[in-house]
């Protein structure tokens, strides 16, 4: 046999010998799609890739009570203080703006996030207050 048919035919092999040690659940998962075979390099950590749903995460401020807030609000950086004087951690940001109708990503910092709120609640109606004194 020639070089690359012998590293083929052996690689298989090695597959093989691999395939048999599987647990039914394991093998079962691999032909359904459901997990996949990887090359990992020699003395690579590996982790176990799991994902987390996000549990909701319970406010203890009032939602309405903030929109209304940030609606009375004259200017962004009073918007923006106010959001920061809540002192909210990540996850409680994340479920605020949720539940304000705020698009944000989960890797958004809370800054990012809170200057999201700040712009949709606060800065479009500025704009828009602004337009219309234009007109």
């Amino acid at each position: 046999m020639t070089e690359p048919t012998d590293r083929t035919y052996d690689m298989l092999q090695q597959i093989g010998e691999f395939l048999k040690k599987l647990k039914k659940e394991e093998y079962d998962s691999l032909l359904a799609g459901d997990s996949r075979l990887m090359v990992v390099p020699k003395g690579a950590r590996i982790s176990a890739g799991t994902t987390r749903t996000a549990e909701p995460v319970a406010l203890a401020v009032d939602t309405a009570q903030i929109d209304a807030d940030l609606r009375s609000l004259g200017d962004r950086q009073s918007a923006a203080r106010y959001l920061d004087d809540l002192k909210l951690k990540k996850a409680q940001i994340l479920q605020l703006a949720k539940e304000l109708n705020v698009h944000v990503r989960a890797k958004d910092t809370i800054s990012q996030i809170r200057d999201l709120i700040v712009e949709q609640k606060v800065g479009h109606r500025l704009a828009h207050d602004a337009i219309l004194r234009q007109s």
